[in-house]
């Protein structure tokens, strides 16, 4: 299956390393929820959050669309992933190589 559709359908993904989950933030308690992408790495144990802008929308379907271009951006090297670690965003990057082929 297209990792995209996958990823899309359960919410979750499983590549070498790393899960990386769907999400959705309203942490302001704000009316609008901000999507968000978050990573858990198994090297280090530790949960990070995307940081590259993820566009809004007024519906959960077009929010989880966004978030999915976005980290398809990422794939294919059109954007490099923020995470605030260098050495997590280098070992993603690397993972992030087979879903491109």
């Amino acid at each position: 299956m297209d990792w995209k559709r996958q990823l899309r359908r359960d919410g979750f993904l499983e590549i070498d390393g790393f899960r990386i989950e769907l999400s959705l933030d309203n942490t302001f308690m704000d009316l609008e929820y901000i999507p968000r992408i978050i990573v858990y790495d198994y090297e280090n144990g530790k949960w990070h959050v995307l940081r590259n802008p993820i566009e809004g929308s007024s519906s959960f379907e077009e929010l989880w669309d966004n978030a999915v271009e976005t980290l398809e951006r990422i794939v294919n090297g059109e954007e490099e992933p923020i995470f605030g670690d260098e050495e997590v965003g280098k070992r993603f990057i690397k993972s992030l190589k087979a879903l491109r082929d």
